[in-house]
């Protein structure tokens, strides 16, 4: 009785865990073995083995371990369509006590180009960026306000990221600016809206930049721009009743649209409207300003209005640097009017190529 019990099977495994690292999903499946020695008296069998999901394969012998002797189970992940961090675990029931031990694999997944250009479709090397644009949208002067894009490295180097386009208005930084293999970062952008340059749509330049930690690297280093953009905004919202009651009205004689008519091609065309005060506070035209690249120039005569009292804004058109035959050009007046603070005149009109 005594023999019986002291005679029987077990398993000692020299390691339970295996850390892939960094692969990618474009080399495809990755193995590792991990051994286990028959440390018992009487022959070790490996009865069964089971996994999460079909994404992780075992492969182990059927046949008997005699006592003294090392086998291996071998673990095959398969990368594909599944980008990132990743830990799966596999069941070993064997004819031991205890019967059944746990073996564990872990890694990160850089996905492949096509996966990645889904969802980090902006390069700068090997550094891949979620979006080229950051709006912010309508801001109201006095406020401010921060957002952030993601950045992936793609690469299996260290990479060093910076960023370039600090402004008084615009604040910016990276974090962390030191990335690891298939991690994330983020760049950040904080927006002062005291000090941005104008009224309305201010549109700034940043440059992100990578460069690997070591050299020889297999990374490369690269950069590309990224777009912030804001529609900054006068704050109406302490103004009482009284003030609210006596403020400044805009008012133009053109309603929505500035008509040019029939127009020959490369021609210049200038028309006018008038802007009136309507109110009883000084009217201020904060900016008047059309699209680049399409011909307009656009001035004002005055630039503070008196009660009742109008200025000439007039519009010329250089027809040469208007695409196609129709003239239709947002042209977007800003004032101190609380009720329209904002107004969009279109430019419409034939061109005649002939």
């Amino acid at each position: 009785m005594a023999i019986a019990v002291v005679a029987q099977p077990q398993a000692s495994w020299l390691e339970r865990h295996h850390d892939f690292g960094v692969i990618k999903e474009a080399d495809g499946k990755v193995s590792c073995r991990l051994r286990l020695t028959n440390t018992g008296n009487e022959p070790l069998i490996i009865v069964k083995v089971q996994t999460g999901c079909g994404c992780t394969a075992v492969n182990y012998t059927e046949e008997p371990i005699p006592p003294g002797d090392t086998a291996a189970v071998t673990l095959t992940y398969n990368p594909s369509g599944r980008p990132g961090q990743f830990t799966k675990q596999a069941l070993i029931f064997t004819n031991t006590e205890p019967k059944r031990t746990i073996l564990e694999i872990t890694g990160n997944v850089i996905p492949t180009d096509r996966t990645l250009d889904k969802q980090y479709p902006l390069k700068a090397g090997s550094l891949r960026v979620s979006q080229g644009n950051i709006p912010f949208g309508e801001l109201t002067s006095g406020k401010n306000k921060s957002l952030y894009l993601s950045a992936y490295n793609a690469s299996t180097d260290t990479l060093l990221v910076q960023v370039a386009g600090d402004k008084p208005h615009l604040h910016c930084g990276i974090v962390p600016d030191t990335v690891p293999p298939a991690k994330v970062t983020a760049l950040t952008v904080h927006y002062l809206t005291g000090h941005a340059p104008q009224w309305g749509l201010n549109v700034d330049t940043l440059t992100l930049s990578c460069r690997p930690l070591h050299q020889p690297s297999s990374a490369t280093a690269g950069s590309t721009t990224v777009n912030v953009m804001a529609q900054v905004m006068e704050d109406f919202s302490k103004l009482n009743e009284e003030q609210l009651r006596d403020a400044p009205v805009a008012a133009v004689d053109c309603s929505d649209r500035l008509d040019f008519g029939n127009i020959r091609k490369g021609e210049k065309a200038t028309r006018s409207f008038q802007l009136t005060n309507k109110g009883k506070q000084p009217l201020i035209i904060r900016r008047l300003w059309a699209p680049d690249g399409e011909g307009i120039t656009v001035k004002a005569n005055k630039e503070e209005l008196k009660c009742g009292k109008s200025a000439t804004i007039t519009v010329t058109l250089d027809t040469s640097k208007v695409d196609g035959d129709l003239i239709n050009i947002p042209l977007t007046l800003m004032c101190n009017d609380p009720q329209t603070p904002r107004q969009t005149i279109r430019l419409v009109g034939i061109i005649d190529k002939q």
